[in-house]
């Protein structure tokens, strides 16, 4: 399985951002795991849309920290559903630093990756 690696829009504070529409996010491959550095705690919100026609799940895989007993986080989006995420570090992030998203087999959409301030 291969790695396609995201890149964060950092978003500025005290201003409109731009216009960040999902469809413009990277699209998924099932067959391939997504990483993205990650910051500062909190700092990074993860937006998810399904448009395979069904039910799919994305899962954010437990890193390398503290709280990475608590396992993998598994979420099921509907068909066009879009869900926000914000993970925590200290269960998330692995030792190179990054979050890493795996997809149920045939899930088709994008993912979209904020950086706060």
């Amino acid at each position: 399985m291969s790695v396609t690696t995201l890149t964060a829009v950092q978003i500025s504070k005290d201003t409109a951002s731009v216009s960040i529409p999902i469809a413009g996010g990277t699209a998924i491959n099932s067959a391939n795991t997504m990483a993205v550095a990650y910051p500062i705690e909190d700092k990074l919100i993860v937006l998810v849309n399904n448009t395979y026609a069904g039910a799919k799940k994305v899962t954010f895989e437990a890193g390398d920290y503290i709280a990475a007993g608590k396992g993998d986080l598994e979420e099921s989006l509907a068909q066009n559903e879009v869900k926000a995420f914000v993970l925590s570090s200290d269960r998330f992030k692995d030792s190179d630093g990054n979050l890493n998203i795996s997809f149920e087999s045939g899930m088709t959409g994008f993912v979209k990756v904020l950086a706060l301030p």
